[in-house]
């Protein structure tokens, strides 16, 4: 099951950035337009739909949706990466990467239910996407070393709580092959966003730009 939530995610996490590096080197950003916006809207979408929806819908089904959201992501990416240099990105992924398994270990070998920090933590970060929306449309003169590290700490408690949480899934379905399927694609997509998350934020924290 573990091994299966680790797979899905880091086959979600693959495509993402090689369909951004892919778009980044071609001629794609320059035709683009409003796609990216168009684009963020969908992911909005797509991540609803599996929230609410997953238990109802077939293990493919979540599967395709995963994939499309990871390649969608990697098209939005593409922006990101572009502005800055290959070796920040590099940087930032494996410092990610290993920000993500100290975490994801703390997740899972700690015996303290991380219940109430994870959801303290999810309401800390609605608070953080309406205050970066205010900061962003009145630029608010907020310094830059600030919001990625508040996020870092955000996604700490959120990630680990993730992982108990993914393990805690485990126990109630362990009898049902399907939901156990269902379920490791849910543990995945949420893993997978603390990870994309904290690779942007330790990308803003290192990366020199283009």
């Amino acid at each position: 099951y573990i091994n299966n939530i680790f797979k899905w995610m880091i086959i979600g996490v693959l495509t993402t950035f090689v369909t951004a590096f892919a778009l980044e080197k071609s001629s794609f950003m320059s035709y683009a337009g409003m796609l990216p916006f168009i684009l963020i809207i969908f992911q909005f979408a797509v991540v609803i739909g599996l929230s609410r929806r997953l238990m109802t819908m077939k293990p493919i089904t979540a599967k395709v949706l995963y994939m499309i959201y990871s390649v969608i992501t990697g098209v939005t990416f593409s922006y990101v990466i572009a502005s800055y240099t290959s070796f920040s990105v590099a940087l930032a992924f494996l410092v990610a990467a290993i920000y993500f398994g100290v975490l994801v270990v703390l997740g899972t070998v700690i015996k303290m239910d991380l219940t109430r920090i994870g959801t303290i933590c999810l309401a800390g970060l609605f608070v953080y996407i309406i205050f970066s929306v205010i900061v962003m449309i009145f630029h608010l003169g907020v310094g830059t070393l600030i919001m990625p590290l508040i996020s870092l700490a955000l996604f700490a408690g959120i990630t680990a709580y993730d992982m108990q949480k993914s393990l805690q899934l485990y126990h109630r379905a362990s009898s049902n092959k399907e939901m156990l399927e269902k379920i490791s694609i849910y543990g995945a997509f949420n893993l997978y966003l603390d990870f994309m998350n904290i690779f942007l934020d330790i990308l803003q924290l290192l990366g020199d730009n283009n």
